[in-house]
This record gives structure tokens, sequence and C-alpha cells, in this order.
């Protein structure tokens, strides 16, 4: 069994996303984020994860970037925690029931993403942002999962894998249905909500490397209001091409902060939808 994108081989923007994911020969961001070495021992040892952060360091800039790193870290501890409530207020609505509950089998899989998919998963969640996908008339959700999937399709990865990895992030944005599913998905969109601070951040004894990858995200994976720059940086392509932003997506209702209030520069007034 392969992968089999939703779109014909031969159209543009085919082209464009199996380009990306295979040669990396876009232009560079001028802001490139640095992943030191005791970040990067953090990481899976399968190549695709090597080809996976290249095309992230080379496409975005650092804030997403370092953003997308905290996700991936976040993530892992998410798979781990069941269920991820909040200690201090149970009544936090984080314990959503998930499709595991529905058969055994579902169950398998909110333990068992292999390290190598969650890792591409996380670090190119938000790679259809780049310039390069400007003209393309897809959300960026879609247009990341494409490309995660190319790559993972390039390195042999299984059919099963690459749909779920697919799945994980065209779903990221959509609120209560990617925490109902399990695996890659919904871990994902709990370490977004984390690192957007929307629900508890993963305890530091969840993280692989416990108080000591606790201590490399805080200092090595600085912030830099990723919040403001990644809304801006939604609404700016949007603004491009109409189609990114659908009615009823969470990129509509960053268009509609903006349109409501366009002399603002702070973090855009919907960005709490998300």
């Amino acid at each position: 069994m392969t992968f089999t994108s939703s779109r014909p081989a031969s159209t543009p923007t085919a082209a464009c996303i199996a380009a990306t994911a295979t040669t990396h020969k876009f232009q560079k961001v001028s802001d490139q984020g640095t992943i030191t070495a005791a970040l990067r021992a953090l990481m899976p040892t399968h190549p695709v994860c090597t080809d996976a952060l290249v095309l992230a360091r080379t496409h975005l800039p650092a804030t997403i970037l370092y953003h997308s790193f905290r996700v991936y870290m976040y993530a892992q501890a998410s798979m781990r925690i069941t269920p991820w409530t909040d200690p201090a207020d149970p009544s936090l609505p984080l314990n959503f029931p998930g499709i595991a509950r529905i058969s055994p089998v579902y169950g398998e899989c909110a333990t068992s993403t292999p390290p190598h998919i969650l890792f591409v998963v996380c670090i190119l969640h938000a790679i259809g942002l780049a310039p390069e996908y400007d003209a393309i008339a897809e959300q960026f959700e879609l247009i990341g999962a494409d490309v995660a999937a190319h790559l993972l399709h390039s390195h042999n990865i299984p059919a099963l894998a690459v749909r779920e990895a697919w799945l994980a992030i065209a779903l990221h944005t959509n609120p209560t249905i990617a925490e109902r599913l399990s695996g890659a998905a919904r871990a994902l969109r709990f370490a977004k909500r984390a690192d957007f601070g929307f629900c508890p951040v993963p305890p530091a004894d969840s993280l692989p490397g416990g108080a000591t990858s606790a201590n490399l995200v805080k200092w090595q994976l600085p912030r830099l209001e990723i919040k403001k720059q990644l809304g801006d940086a939604i609404v700016r392509q949007a603004l491009k091409e109409s189609q990114k932003a659908p009615r009823g997506s969470w990129a509509s209702e960053l268009v509609r902060g903006k349109e409501e209030h366009p002399d603002w520069e702070g973090i855009n007034k919907c960005f709490n939808l998300f």
C-alpha cells in the first residue's frame, strides 16, 4: 500500500510540495533559528527527522521553528499522560473521551505512534505558512499535511503511518475534533494548546529527559511572540489568497480579527478561537 495524494501529480501544487519536501531548493528565510546540539540529541535518529528539520529551518522563521520544536516536546509528554488534566483544576475541559473508548483497536494508536512520525508531524505542522506556498489556494494545514506526507513517502514510511501524519496536521486547528482522535492528532492538538497557554504545559517529569529537557525548552527555544507572529503569518497568506481562509476556519476568524481591528498591533483579537 502506498500513500496517494488527493491532488494529481501533474498539478503545480503537487509539484511545488514535492519539490520542497525532497530538494529544499527554495529561498531560505532571513531569520533562521538555531537548533543546538543538545536539542538535536532529543530528536529521533531516523533520517526522515533530519530532513524534516532541514525543511523547517530553511523555510520557517525562528519564531515558528522554536514553537514547532516545543510542540514536539509537549506532544511526546501528551502521549504519556492519560488523561491529560490539570491537577489544580480537574474541571478544565482537557479530558476528552477520545475515539479509543469505542473499540480497543483505536486505543492502540494512543501510545504507538513512532517517535520519528511524531517528530515530523510536529516540526512540519506549520510548514504551509512558508512564503513559497502563498499563492497556493489551500489552507496552510492541508499544505503542511501534504509536505509531510511527501517527505515520509520518500523515506518509504508505511502508508498507515503517512496517513496518520497527514490527518494530524490537517486537523490540528479544528477544535474538539483532533482531541477526540488518538495518536499523533490528539498529541499535536494538546501540545499546541499547551504552548499557546490554553491548557497546562506538561510537567517536567513527563518530558523525555525530565527537568533537563524542560530547561532546554525554556532557554534554547525562546517564545519570540509566537502567538502574534503565527497569527500575522496566517492573515498575511489569507489576504493574498482568500481560499486559504474558508468560512468557519481558524484562519477566517483571524482575518476577521484583523479586519475588525486594522490598527491593532498586538496578538490577533481572534487568536484565542484556536
